[in-house]
């Protein structure tokens, strides 16, 4: 795999960044002022979607773990917003945290106690920091992810932290013990229904695919498992290449670079914001590819924004219910609607803030189930219980069964264009979604391997 104009950014590097940034940081946003006052005429309900009651009061006593009080449970969610390379970085993953908190405790919390949320801010290169915070004070992990969170995973083993995970990144990461992910990224599997569709309607292409990713580890192994997926669609890789994790400061080269190797589609793996600057290049060469194929953390407005009338042909996957299509009842909607109430100016219209809401959700109906047995063996326990039987958010994404952590089946596409989003017809199998199961792709040679407790000298009955 060759590595665009030779460069790299080392992790020493984005240490020193960070370092001089710390200064000038104001910290992140709450948004505590902008929350509307909760009265006993309209306290929310605590029912989300086709759940049922979510939140709400109830009589949960007792010390019972490490984070857990008569009166209240403390959790963590670490992102990476500080990060000075790219500001803002996953801000959502903190917005949906203080919406699902500040509507658990308007309903009554779970079981009467409140929910108590540390804001763990990561900056990229700071994840094993935050997460020994985390191994301190917290009783789980919910809603979070971190762009190097191989770092910390030992660690949240070490101290038996279940992780109720947005996404995960890392090798070290990946398939971990006291993992539940709504949103499942082994190894071993990967979600390919979108490669399919593309190599289905632009055949002409499969010969000249061209990969591009983030030069550091975690987004080398997502592309390294997306050329798996292509190539057994059909597809034949003629370029792969990195780019700087903190961008380039043109992307002209890198356009050249793709023209001259004659690439017609292109997977893409990193942010929106480079690939929007990537795009503006191309039409500045004269040069546009047949399809650009991104992951769905590019359903984001800001991409639009930033590409404007440079994005052409850019597809991504969806498995969840985009805002476009949420009706009036919906689980979507109401996602909208708590945003509305307790975060207005929150980042919203986000696929990671679905995710998290959904994390969070699952999180809370498993802590409900314990009551005043709330321990972190009830907590995996029951979530895997509940993951088991099809979990959806309530409505906010296809069903996915947890027991097994392998990736959604179920797709749908979503096109992005200078006016916003569109959908690209793809045949349903099950409601909004094509559900064929030769979607999901077995990696060749992976095989799943991620930490165990055992491997850090622990074991299950340690959770009791």
């Amino acid at each position: 795999m060759q590595t665009l104009r030779g460069r790299k950014v080392s992790l020493q590097l984005l240490v020193v960044l960070v370092a001089l940034s710390a200064c000038t940081r104001s910290g992140i946003e709450t948004g505590v002022s902008e929350v509307k006052p909760v009265g006993a005429l309209d306290a929310p309900s605590g029912v989300f979607g086709d759940l049922g009651r979510v939140c709400g009061p109830g009589s949960a006593k007792g010390e019972t773990a490490q984070g857990v009080y008569d009166d209240k449970i403390e959790v963590g969610t670490i992102a990476d917003p500080g990060f000075v390379g790219r500001p803002g970085l996953n801000r959502e993953i903190f917005d949906a945290a203080l919406v699902f908190t500040r509507w658990c405790n308007a309903a009554g919390g779970i079981q009467g106690r409140q929910l108590k949320v540390n804001l763990r801010d990561a900056r990229v290169t700071e994840y094993r920091s935050r997460m020994l915070d985390a191994c301190a004070n917290d009783f789980a992990l919910v809603g979070g992810g971190g762009a190097f969170d191989g770092t910390g995973v030992r660690d949240r083993l070490e101290c038996l932290l279940p992780d109720f995970a947005v996404f995960v990144v890392g090798a070290e990461a990946r398939d971990a013990d006291l993992l539940l992910q709504v949103g499942p990224t082994p190894i071993d599997k990967y979600p390919a229904g979108d490669i399919r569709w593309l190599s289905q309607r632009f055949p002409a292409a499969n010969d000249h695919v061209g990969a591009i990713t983030a030069a550091y580890p975690a987004g080398i192994l997502n592309q390294s498992q997306a050329e798996a997926a292509a190539r057994f669609n059909g597809m034949t890789i003629v370029y792969s290449g990195q780019y700087n994790a903190i961008g380039e400061p043109t992307w002209v080269p890198i356009a050249q670079s793709l023209k001259a190797r004659g690439v017609r589609g292109l997977i893409w793996t990193g942010e929106p914001q480079n690939l929007a600057r990537l795009e503006r290049a191309l039409l500045d060469i004269d040069y546009e590819l047949d399809w650009i194929r991104v992951d769905p953390n590019h359903y984001d407005a800001s991409f639009i924004t930033e590409g404007g009338g440079a994005l052409r042909n850019t597809y991504m996957r969806a498995d969840f219910v985009p805002f476009e299509k949420a009706t009036v009842k919906s689980a979507t909607r109401q996602y909208l609607n708590l945003f509305k109430r307790f975060l207005p100016k929150g980042r919203s219209h986000t696929y990671l803030g679905v995710q998290a809401f959904s994390a969070w959700l699952l999180f809370a109906r498993a802590a409900d189930a314990c009551g005043s047995d709330l321990s972190r063996h009830c907590l995996v326990g029951r979530a895997n219980e509940i993951g088991s039987k099809g979990w959806t958010g309530g409505g906010l994404q296809a069903p996915v069964d947890l027991s097994t952590q392998d990736p959604r089946a179920c797709f749908l596409i979503i096109e992005a264009n200078p006016d916003g989003f569109s959908f690209p017809r793809v045949e349903r199998t099950d409601g909004l979604y094509n559900c064929d199961p030769e979607n999901v792709v077995q990696i060749p040679g992976a095989v799943r391997s991620g930490l165990t407790l055992e491997d850090v000298g622990r074991k299950d009955s340690d959770l009791l």
